[in-house]
């Protein structure tokens, strides 16, 4: 007669619980990307969102495996067809210039959430310095595929001072400012985090 393994069954257990919390944790995160598309202020061809923070927070909190899944679902979402992107969505929406910054939010939290990890602390200096990683990819990104749409299929004739004046530089100081509301809010959001 086989005996009852009771490690292995809690380390099943454990294995479903930590798959139903990161489905569940997954499409609130994904429900708060879309709500944070909307709230935007127009700067240009760029809108101010609250999407950086969401995903910031969403891959910070969850992990690279949930948060990055919770972010890729998102943009694929967008991408067929819901209008769930701060302009409408669509497979068309990868011509615009600011479509390389979602790629760039997707990139960016998958690698602070590495940093977050390897680090190991639970504190406001880790989450920032995984917050400025997340904000350094998702420009470097955001702005390559932005001048990549411009220049190359949009033809523009832009100054690349005003290219970046466009792009760039007026949204440095509010995603700083989103970095540090993170690294506050994290450290206090992650006891309730089981992934």
């Amino acid at each position: 007669m086989s005996g009852f393994d009771e490690d292995k069954a809690r380390a099943a257990h454990e294995k479903r619980r930590r798959y139903i919390v990161g489905i569940a944790t997954s499409g609130i995160f994904i429900a708060l990307m879309i709500i944070s598309a909307f709230i935007s202020i127009p700067i240009g061809p760029i809108k101010i969102t609250l999407q950086f923070l969401v995903t910031n927070i969403c891959c910070l909190l969850l992990g690279k495996k949930w948060g990055g899944i919770s972010v890729f679902l998102y943009l694929l979402l967008g991408l067929f067809g819901l209008p769930i992107f701060s302009d409408g969505g669509g497979f068309a929406y990868v011509l615009k210039p600011s479509f390389g910054f979602l790629i760039g939010m997707a990139i960016g939290g998958f690698c602070a959430a590495w940093f977050r990890e390897k680090v190991g602390k639970n504190n406001f200096w880790t989450y920032l310095w995984a917050s400025l990683i997340d904000m350094v990819i998702m420009d470097i990104v955001g702005v390559a595929y932005g001048a990549g749409i411009m220049y190359g299929y949009m033809h523009v004739n832009t100054a690349v001072w005003d290219f970046f004046m466009m792009m760039l530089i007026p949204f440095i100081p509010i995603d700083i400012a989103k970095c540090a509301i993170c690294a506050f809010i994290c450290p206090k959001l992650s006891k309730y985090s089981k992934l």
